[in-house]
Order: structure tokens, then sequence, then C-alpha cells
């Protein structure tokens, strides 16, 4: 993954400047890295909560998260098999992810 949150992150914790890190562009593959104890990362909880509960992964600091908003962008006349997608996505988003 080659987004900016980790910078974020360390920065928040006092680490100015630059650092060492790698790009991997598959968030699944991103966790086999982890699990492979060749780094850390920033990953979403729902992702890897099976890990974490097998001790697989472990949270470095689980006093420190970031909230991400996430968005859903799709075309509004895109018929009825994407309204009702978007319908079903919306129900299961609001039973599992927290309101920012």
């Amino acid at each position: 993954m080659d987004d900016q949150l980790q910078h974020h992150y360390l920065a928040a914790l006092g680490m100015k400047g630059d650092f060492a890190y790698h790009v991997c562009p598959s968030s699944e593959g991103f966790v086999r890295f982890l699990q492979g104890g060749l780094g850390w990362g920033m990953v979403p909880e729902l992702q890897v909560e099976k890990q974490l509960a097998r001790g697989e992964l472990v949270e470095l600091c689980p006093e420190r998260f970031i909230d991400v908003p996430l968005y859903w962008h799709y075309w509004r006349s895109g018929g009825t098999l994407l309204a009702e997608l978007t319908r079903h996505l919306r129900h299961a988003s609001m039973a599992r992810l927290v309101p920012i």
C-alpha cells in the first residue's frame, strides 16, 4: 500500500523526517509481509482481527489508532443491481464500522 497513513502516524508520535519503508501493492500481501515479521504497518482492524486473535500479529500501540473515513463512489444511474449492492453495503457498514 502506498499511502501516507504511516507517515502521519509516526509524525504524530514525534518522528520527523525520512525513514526507510517498503511499498506493497496488495493489502493481503502487506498483511502476509507483516505476518512474516518483515516490518510493521497499519492495517484496518477488520482485516486482521483473526490474525490478532491467533497472536500472529500484535498491536504495538493499541491506545493510538487513526480512524479513516471511507467513501463509496458509484453511479446513481447504475441500475438496480448497483442500487441493491449500495443498499447492502450501507446496511452492513452500519453494523461493522465506527461512524466518524
